[in-house]
């Protein structure tokens, strides 16, 4: 254990032994004067203080250096990275209210029965490919995060599916390591239409290789739609089969509105870690603690307060 602030340690040492000499001279001084007023057997007789008396102030003098210590704590490795097509067709109103609102519905309605440990990352395509959130167990900054996503530009289905597996699978010393490929899955929104950057279909086997299924949702109608985006009508395709393909390369699978296949390939995956963690806090809800057990002991022993 490690202190942080150990003149904080020194100055409640300090205090609390000048306040120990000063309660001590202070009963000494004040029995004298009772026994030359009263009968030696009517004196009271000094009690020694409880042990809860004597344990609080040493937790909040430790308190007051700030200690650290080393806590184990449990993590779930496992991950998922949800990779949002947000070119200029997810404006589309084929699906209600469009492609990417419903994207939206569909990653929420994910996350609410996803084990709340395993972390979520968000990726976002068009008209470049953008990791918006870190994988992370935060559900509020994801949420939010999706909810700021706007559609615009060309569509790099490719470069987004590499950017999800950069996350995923960063390179560098450590990925030769066992725990450098946990369970992990990308759940792709899109409506399947790449218009912009590498194949996507040729990014499959970079993911095949690194254990990192696709797992997709198709938007939109499969044969396209004219739609109005903007101030005009335009013509906006959908390719269903690529998508297909891809799940299919990749050892995933084509979702509808049942993500138990998706969940079953996220298995929990847990490893001990061990943490820095300021104990300053506990030690004062533990000092005051016994304090108000060794008040509430005295009362239900002696009838009085200490």
């Amino acid at each position: 254990m490690a202190f942080k602030s150990p003149e904080g340690l020194l100055l409640g040492l300090f205090l609390l032994g000048a306040g120990g000499l000063l309660l001590f001279w202070g009963e000494r001084a004040g029995g004298k004067r009772l026994r030359r007023v009263l009968d030696p057997g009517f004196a009271p007789r000094p009690r020694p203080l409880g042990w809860p008396f004597l344990l609080a102030p040493l937790f909040l003098l430790l308190a007051a250096g700030r200690p650290e210590a080393p806590l184990p704590w449990r993590q779930n490795l496992t991950q998922v990275v949800l990779v949002v097509d947000t070119s200029h067709s997810m404006a589309a109103d084929d699906e209600r209210p469009s492609r990417l609102e419903r994207a939206k519905a569909l990653a929420k309605a994910f996350l609410r029965d996803l084990d709340p440990s395993v972390g979520v990352g968000l990726v976002s395509f068009g008209p470049q490919a953008v990791l918006v959130l870190s994988p992370s167990t935060d559900r509020r900054a994801l949420l939010e995060a999706l909810e700021a996503l706007r559609p615009g530009g060309v569509s790099p289905l490719g470069q987004g599916l590499l950017q999800a597996k950069r996350t995923l699978r960063p390179e560098g010393p450590e990925r030769d390591l066992p725990e450098a490929k946990p369970p992990a899955a990308l759940l792709l929104l899109s409506d399947g239409a790449a218009n912009a950057g590498q194949d996507p279909l040729e990014v499959a086997a970079e993911l095949a290789g690194s254990g990192l299924p696709v797992f997709v949702r198709p938007l939109g109608d499969p044969r396209g739609t004219v739609s109005r985006i903007g101030e005009g009508l335009f013509f906006v395709p959908a390719d269903p089969l690529r998508l297909l393909r891809l799940a299919q390369a990749t050892g995933g699978e084509v979702l509808g509105e049942d993500f138990r296949p998706l969940y079953r390939m996220l298995r929990p995956h847990y490893v001990w870690r061990s943490q820095e963690q300021d104990l300053s806090q506990a030690l004062v809800v533990a000092g005051f603690l016994l304090l108000a057990f060794g008040a509430y002991r005295n009362l239900a022993q002696e009838g009085r307060w200490p």
